[in-house]
């Protein structure tokens, strides 16, 4: 959801903390004129993931405890988790972010519009009424919790939204916050996947949105004339984090490609540029006592 320039590691660009940037240089607005002003199949697809999921394995239920961890300024992703949900958890680290979906959830009329994204959800993918569009951004608002999290703490999250979760979500997040300038960012990035992973409830589900390149590789973000970088990551290396590092089993992990070539509309900011993602689907093993 940045914009995105690959390039190796050992490129010399300067890049200064990745927490310091976040919370100082993030800027949540030009975020979202720049990556939200129109609805494309870059929104789409991530947006018709989480329908899909949702809808095939949790049809019936209305009690799951859901996290987006590091939702950014952006109260959208939810769209198909309410009609499931008992509580739908909202964790970021920039306080400006979290500022932003504040507006949003109190219904501030300087807030921002993500209507756009809800019509998708609930008109062309469930094939509801215009009339249920309001309703279903209400439902979120009514379920939500806005949290600050810091996936460099023992504890990722605030004080009593801890879990478990029935779901776990996070897109570009990790990615960014775990970059380094060595080798020792994947040892992090691994660290890191596994805090989330702990959040679960046994057979518990992790859903990721995650750049997917050559391993050594990194991302140049821009939001506006802001850089970010964000880490790459190869399939390989993700099987291997949630095997070994979280304990998911082989057989109960999925990983969807995303390519750049089959989107027909991606934002313009991006098309030169992105490369591929991948959508991970985990589930945590079932309790065996």
């Amino acid at each position: 959801q940045f914009h995105l320039q690959q390039q190796q590691m050992s490129s010399p660009a300067k890049v200064s903390s990745p927490q310091s940037d976040c919370n100082s240089e993030f800027d949540p607005w030009t975020y979202i004129e720049e990556y939200y002003g129109s609805l494309t199949s870059w929104h789409r697809s991530p947006l018709k993931h989480l329908h899909e999921f949702f809808t095939s394995h949790f049809n019936g239920r209305t009690d799951l405890k859901f996290l987006n961890f590091g939702c950014g300024p952006v109260v959208a992703f939810e769209a198909s988790v309410a009609p499931f949900a008992q509580q739908i958890v909202l964790a970021e680290y920039a306080e400006q972010n979290r500022t932003v979906a504040k507006l949003w959830l109190d219904r501030a009329t300087n807030g921002p519009d993500f209507t756009a994204l809800y019509k998708y959800v609930v008109q062309e993918l469930e094939g509801k009424g215009p009339e249920e569009v309001a309703k279903r951004q209400d439902d979120v608002r009514a379920l939500a919790t806005l949290c600050r999290c810091d996936i460099f703490q023992e504890t990722p999250i605030e004080k009593g939204h801890e879990g478990p979760y029935d779901v776990i979500y996070t897109a570009s997040t990790l990615e960014v916050a775990c970059v380094k300038e060595d080798s020792a960012h994947l040892e992090e990035y691994g660290t890191a996947v596994s805090k989330l992973s702990a959040m679960l409830k046994p057979g518990g589900w992790l859903l990721m949105n995650v750049s997917m390149g050559e391993a050594g590789t990194v991302n140049v973000c821009h939001v506006g004339q802001t850089r970010f970088v964000e880490l790459n990551i190869s399939v390989e290396e993700m099987y291997a984090i949630l095997q070994q590092r979280c304990g998911f089993e082989r057989e109960s992990i999925t990983v969807i490609p995303q390519t750049a070539d089959k989107m027909d509309a991606i934002p313009i900011l991006l098309q030169e540029h992105i490369d591929e993602m991948m959508y991970v689907i985990a589930q945590r093993k079932q309790s065996t006592a």
